[in-house]
């Protein structure tokens, strides 16, 4: 497999969280503390989304690292800086017109085109944080265009959806269905140089204009033209969306108590 790169969007508003202080990609959830032999800037720090993707990340053994950029989310390049705190080369791009994520991540074709993209929205928060190191090696193993990491949920009308064959082959997908029975979003990604070439193709020929493409169409397409689909079902992860003050506080409220127990637990030890 060609050299692992990280991709990730972060042009959007934000706007379901209303007016908020920073982009919500670096809006702490918490603070925690660091140990000398975990990093050597010990002490308390934030906790945010987006750097517990970098983190997994290079977990996974990915070395460098895309970020999308869009207007006035500048304060996630001054706060991550070049990235040589989390062991990554961080590369910033800038979308200038906002016309939906597959757009953005297309901005990056230009230094993925030859690599193994690693993707994942860094708004969210996925536990454990192996998780991107157990997709990107299922998909070293399985050797398929595209590797999707999947999630169980009980709200699919949120997430895209998927359906896997019994050879963990992905043969349909239903983004935000109102009524379904499956079971299994799909919230990673791991995909080859070939897929970053399919995706750039389909979006030179979408008018300006035309209804917004959101990245699950492309998938589909990708399917129907025959590309090897794979899901890899994580099994005990979870997936955590801050998109909303509802989903931001629940994430919060968790990690709050966790700290709390753990804590508890370090004092009783004592």
């Amino acid at each position: 497999m060609s050299e692992l790169i990280g991709l990730l969007p972060a042009a959007g508003r934000g706007s379901r969280l209303g007016p908020i202080p920073s982009s919500k990609e670096v809006m702490p959830l918490g603070f925690e503390l660091c140990y000398p032999e975990e990093d050597r800037h010990a002490g308390w720090r934030p906790f945010t989304t987006i750097e517990s993707h970098l983190h997994a990340y290079r977990k996974a053994g990915v070395e460098r690292v895309v970020i999308v950029l869009g207007s006035k989310k500048t304060d996630i390049m001054e706060y991550l800086g070049s990235g040589s705190r989390y062991g990554l080369h961080i590369a910033y791009l800038f979308q200038e017109e906002l016309r939906g994520m597959p757009f953005a991540l297309d901005l990056a074709r230009p230094f993925t085109h030859e690599c193994t993209t690693v993707f994942s929205m860094p708004d969210t928060l996925i536990e454990p944080h192996d998780s991107i190191a157990r997709l990107s090696h299922a998909h070293r193993q399985v050797g398929a265009d595209l590797s999707l990491g999947l999630f169980e949920t009980d709200n699919p009308s949120k997430f895209g959806m998927v359906e896997l064959d019994n050879e963990g082959r992905i043969v349909r997908f239903a983004d935000k269905p109102s009524a379904t029975d499956l079971r299994l979003m799909w919230g990673l990604a791991v995909w080859s140089p070939a897929f970053t070439r399919f995706m750039g193709d389909h979006l030179a020929d979408v008018a300006k204009g035309s209804p917004e493409t959101v990245l699950s169409d492309i998938l589909e397409k990708a399917l129907h033209a025959g590309m090897t689909v794979h899901g890899v079902e994580l099994k005990g992860a979870i997936y955590n969306d801050i998109g909303t003050p509802e989903e931001f506080q629940s994430v919060v409220r968790k990690l709050a108590l966790r700290a709390a127990d753990s804590a508890a637990e370090s004092s009783a030890a004592k």
